[in-house]
């Protein structure tokens, strides 16, 4: 009997199962490979993020997460290889410093630098990054890791002949694995009934598996899942049909121009005040608010930069907000740009009068010390957006901020911050003002060196407080099972060198604390 043609059109040759079969076989076998390092990158993550605090671990994770990626997705572009460099740095900064501030900074790094980097896996580049392009790769990044393993499973099962065939192998092993069940289950009853340490220690076997294995496993299992998503999206096939790019819709000047006026208005009402205040001094402040210049100081300086990034964002928006074709709305959008920027650093500059007001009063802090940073940052992207956006280059605005505030993070990192703090506030103390050892022992071990090192130089009173301080803060920051170090994962390099501090007795007033600074090796 002869085939239909229906029938015959339907089966696929020999010839056309082994074509088709030669070009799915590498997307397969690729499949695979991403998945069976997402397993192994699941596992490893498993161990290196259960010691706590995510310091030493997590980073040695993320490093060995940039290996894969680099194993598996062969030479990257200059993009792709900046991004991979940017996450190494940032994720080795939480192993390098130990400041909670900083860790904060660090940790949100490596989530926007992932970010950027599964935005550029959907086909986009760091020249073309925008604000807005920005805020779709936290979107983005979103959709990948909880959806982008779907697709490699797909392709990993994907078969090209769908008829039901036998494997032999598959069907020997299911067959030997229903044969050994009965005896395996009868010997080992059996042992189990002759020998009561084996019954012991299958029955924590046992309860292991039943208990801490199924965590584990569940916690391995999320891990590669995430993993395979990110993984697929660094290598340049993320899925980005769910986050839809957005366009400007270009609206007239006056619709974006109604809040830059307010602005300038608001702000050129504070600066008036600030002016007032400045120059009628303190009596003009008793005299109106009850208030010191110190005290005054003390209030208002983080709103005010809080303030002058969100008038930047505004004027930002407003410029992708407005159309590119209306000209004379872009010749407004100059001028009034120019105008707020002036008044921008006014307002920093105002802020600035005031930190040192305070500094100057009361000594300086960590908080303050990063404000005074941020200030600096907030500056730049003034100078940068006056030389792109107030220029017509609005595209080169949000990879000009990228590169200012990567520089701003690896500036934070490489300079101790509170080891300048404590320097200030020692030649301070050495000046008649006063040393608050409260305050100083409760800083991270970043400080420690320094607080050992200039103890010395305090007066009696002071340097007793301080060591007395120091052993009682740091007795229960070393005894911490979460963050004091005592897991190796949960470590970093000014802790471990605390530990060595504290386990060779915590001296702070002898010319023996020097031993923080020269044997500095972190423990086992």
């Amino acid at each position: 009997m002869q085939p239909s043609p229906a029938t015959a059109q339907a089966a696929p040759t020999a010839s056309q199962y082994a074509a088709t079969s030669e070009r799915m076989m590498p997307m397969q076998m690729h499949a695979r490979k991403v998945l069976g390092a997402a397993l192994l990158f699941g596992i490893l993550g498993d161990v290196l993020l259960r010691g706590g605090v995510w310091r030493f671990g997590f980073a040695l994770w993320i490093m060995t997460l940039i290996l894969g990626a680099l194993a598996i997705g062969g030479r990257p572009t200059v993009d792709r290889a900046l991004l991979l460099i940017g996450l190494a740095f940032a994720a080795l900064g939480l192993a390098w410093r130990d400041a909670p501030l900083l860790y904060a900074v660090d940790l949100l790094s490596v989530l926007c630098v992932g970010a950027l980097l599964i935005w550029h896996g959907s086909g986009q580049r760091l020249a073309h990054l925008t604000v807005v392009e920005s805020a779709r790769a936290l979107a983005l990044a979103l959709v990948n890791a909880l959806g982008g393993a779907i697709g490699m499973i797909e392709r990993s099962t994907s078969s090209v002949d769908r008829a039901p065939k036998n494997n032999p192998r598959t069907r020997a092993l299911v067959i030997g694995t229903v044969l050994a069940v009965p005896p395996l289950v009868i010997v080992t009853a059996l042992l189990v009934s002759s020998d009561a340490i084996f019954d012991r220690i299958l029955q924590r076997v046992v309860d292991f598996l039943a208990v801490q294995g199924f965590q584990h496993v569940a916690v391995a299992l999320v891990l590669t899942w995430i993993v395979a998503g990110l993984l697929r999206s660094t290598l340049g096939e993320a899925i980005h049909g769910p986050v839809p790019q957005v366009r400007s819709p270009a609206l007239p000047f006056w619709s974006v121009g109604v809040a830059l006026y307010a602005l300038i208005v608001v702000l050129v009402s504070f600066l008036a005040t600030q002016a007032r205040v400045l120059f009628g001094g303190e009596a003009f402040l008793m005299a109106t608010a009850g208030l010191t210049l110190a005290n005054y100081a003390r209030e208002g300086f983080f709103q005010m930069v809080a303030a002058a990034g969100v008038v930047l964002g505004t004027l930002v928006v407003a410029d992708w907000l407005l159309g590119v074709d209306d000209a004379s709305g872009r010749r407004r959008m100059r001028l009034i740009g120019a105008i707020l920027l002036i008044l921008i650093s006014a307002l920093l500059a105002s802020a600035t009068v005031r930190i040192w007001l305070y500094v100057n009063q009361f000594g300086l802090s960590v908080d303050r010390l990063v404000a005074c940073t941020g200030i600096a940052l907030v500056l730049a992207v003034l100078i940068a957006c006056a030389a792109t956006t107030l220029r017509g280059r609005s595209g080169r605005f949000a990879p000009a901020t990228l590169i200012l505030t990567v520089a701003w993070v690896a500036s934070l990192n490489t300079v101790n911050l509170e080891a300048i703090v404590v320097r200030a506030n020692v030649a301070r103390a050495n000046a008649g003002a006063e040393f608050d050892a409260a305050y100083h022992a409760g800083l991270s071990a970043d400080a420690l060196p320094s607080l050992v090192a200039a103890a010395p130089m305090l007066t009696p009173t002071d340097c007793q407080l301080l060591s007395v301080a120091l052993r009682k803060t740091w007795s229960a920051r070393l005894a911490d099972p979460e963050n004091g170090g005592i897991d190796w994962r949960s470590r970093n390099l000014p802790l471990a060198r605390a530990r060595v501090w504290f386990d060779t007795g915590p001296a702070a007033c002898t010319s023996a604390v020097s031993v923080l600074t020269d044997r500095a090796t972190p423990p086992g």
